[in-house]
């Protein structure tokens, strides 16, 4: 079903609107001290930076008008410190939509451009980038029309 509104939305240019439910890993920075004496009185200390991924869950918005460039709220835990974005909503850009897929690339900072991937047949999202990867799955919604839950 969700796949045969992807498709509707495709063929008449309508905006599409997702809410995504998945789970990811991101990539964090950690440090460790270490210090050693011996019986001389000899000391050494050391740092070691290294990363790791660390697992999360999250859900993801994404918001594709009508053949132009969408919007998308990323994942909070792959989001680093200093990056762009409109209140959490970060443009989509280079949009390409098939009948099978949409591709795109989130613009969070000038260094961090995750690549988006939609797949229009099983509504799955996936995000991948240098901070972390994301995957979920969508439903389609119409923002005019949905039932609040409260």
């Amino acid at each position: 079903m969700i796949g045969f509104i992807l498709m509707l939305a495709a063929t008449t240019d309508q905006p599409i609107y997702l809410v995504c439910l998945g789970a990811g890993s991101a990539s964090r920075v950690t440090s460790t001290y270490g210090s050693v004496y011996d019986n001389r009185g000899n000391s050494a200390w050391g740092q070691a930076v290294s990363r790791r991924d660390v697992p999360f869950d999250d859900q993801v918005n994404i918001e594709l008008p009508g053949g132009g460039a969408g919007r998308v709220r990323m994942p909070r835990a792959m989001l680093p410190v200093i990056r762009g974005g409109d209140n959490g909503w970060f443009k989509i850009s280079d949009v390409r939509m098939t009948d099978s897929e949409i591709t795109g690339t989130v613009g969070v900072n000038f260094m961090n451009k995750p690549k988006l991937r939609l797949d229009r047949i099983t509504g799955s999202v996936s995000i991948s980038g240098k901070a972390g990867d994301y995957s979920g799955t969508c439903q389609a919604y119409d923002p005019a029309a949905v039932a609040r839950k409260f």
